[in-house]
């Protein structure tokens, strides 16, 4: 890893007494290559440099060298959307100050997914009801969230600015805009006009950003994965194929039907919430690449033993328990808690909705 070299100890402490553009050259390891300007404006900005301290820090580093690793399958899908919606490249980074690149992840103001959305900001971008939340799914969600930033700096016209817009509501933010007289981010911030959250989440961004296209410049190694190299991690394949499932089936049933891990099947399509496909609809779900005819053959196989497959809702009442509900509809008390996300030793509560599967089964 390269070292720094810093002029003299005095300058680095009254780093943010000299001009961004200058205190930069005091970052140039030695035998670095050239700054990369990124194609959002803004990284030479002094509360952009504060939180590239921060990342520079063997903590941060360490913390920003994981987030990249095991981001490596949906960073290839977003680099490759981003090309094609001609797009900002470093927007590439954004997931990471959203959610660290988790598409499980869930804040406490109810936001979830890699891109973090609302549910009353995903619509029309994606669905969620009792069987689906489309914002878990990391490639239908960042379809979604780049329309939404291309709306936003349609409104706006400045990346910045939309990117802001992304967290706090285009909504709110052009009200801010329209009531300051303001034109810029830095400007709205600088004047007290945006919330902590806000001020903060676009530096950060820019700093991330600033760190990986420039690694090298910084003297710090970070993964790039830059095309060419094998598309695979330790999370499975960024790669797939799509099968229409017609009826009602069990992730589980079909993962046995393909010889495959069920949970790598779970893994490719993780905006199912009971992992079963919806009932009454036709669903596209995702499998292994190079398996799309086999899963055919196993849907159509699944489907002639068990003709009747699907599920129905059912109300707890006074004195159930998961056993008894289970004999009562004869099936598996495991199958009961694996659609309705529970434990055997889950005590029920009068008036919570189970979902009871109908003949789907292991084998």
């Amino acid at each position: 890893m390269g070292r720094y070299i810093f002029r003299r100890k005095a300058l680095v402490l009254s780093l943010v007494l000299l001009p961004a553009c200058l205190a930069f050259s005091l970052y140039a390891a030695e035998g670095a290559t050239h700054y990369h300007p990124l194609d959002i404006p803004g990284a030479e900005h002094h509360e952009v440099e504060k939180y590239r301290q921060q990342f520079l820090s063997p903590y941060g580093r360490e913390w920003l060298k994981k987030i990249l690793t095991d981001a490596e399958p949906y960073r290839r899908y977003i680099r490759r959307k981003l090309r094609e919606e001609n797009l900002p490249a470093c927007l590439e980074y954004l997931p990471v100050v959203e959610s660290e690149y988790k598409p499980s992840a869930a804040s406490k103001s109810g936001a979830k997914g890699m891109w973090q959305f609302m549910a009353n900001s995903m619509a029309p971008f994606l669905t969620k009801n009792e069987w689906v939340d489309e914002r878990l799914d990391p490639w239908k969600s960042t379809d979604a969230a780049l329309a939404k930033l291309k709306d936003n700096y349609n409104m706006f016209g400045d990346w910045p600015l939309a990117i802001a817009a992304y967290n706090c509501g285009a909504g709110a933010l052009s009200r801010i805009v329209k009531k300051s007289g303001k034109k810029t981010f830095w400007e709205l911030t600088e004047g007290g006009l945006l919330n902590r959250q806000v001020s903060e989440y676009v530096p950060k961004f820019l700093a991330v950003a600033d760190l990986v296209r420039n690694a090298d410049y910084y003297g710090i190694e970070l993964p790039d994965f830059e095309s060419g190299q094998a598309e695979t991690s330790q999370s499975g394949s960024c790669d797939f194929d799509y099968v229409t499932v017609d009826s009602q089936v069990s992730l589980r049933r079909l993962a046995s039907e393909l010889r495959i891990d069920d949970t790598f099947l779970k893994s490719l399509n993780p905006s199912l919430l009971h992992d079963v496909t919806p009932p009454d609809t036709s669903y596209r779900l995702r499998v292994p690449q190079g398996f799309s005819e086999s899963a055919g053959t196993a849907l159509r196989t699944i489907k002639k033993q068990h003709p009747g497959s699907g599920c129905f809702s059912y109300t707890v009442v006074r004195g159930d328990s998961l056993w008894a509900i289970s004999r009562r509809y004869g099936i598996k008390l495991a199958d009961l808690c694996l659609i309705n996300g529970l434990s055997e030793k889950n005590i029920l509560s009068v008036g919570k909705i189970l979902y009871i599967p109908a003949k789907i089964t292991d084998k």
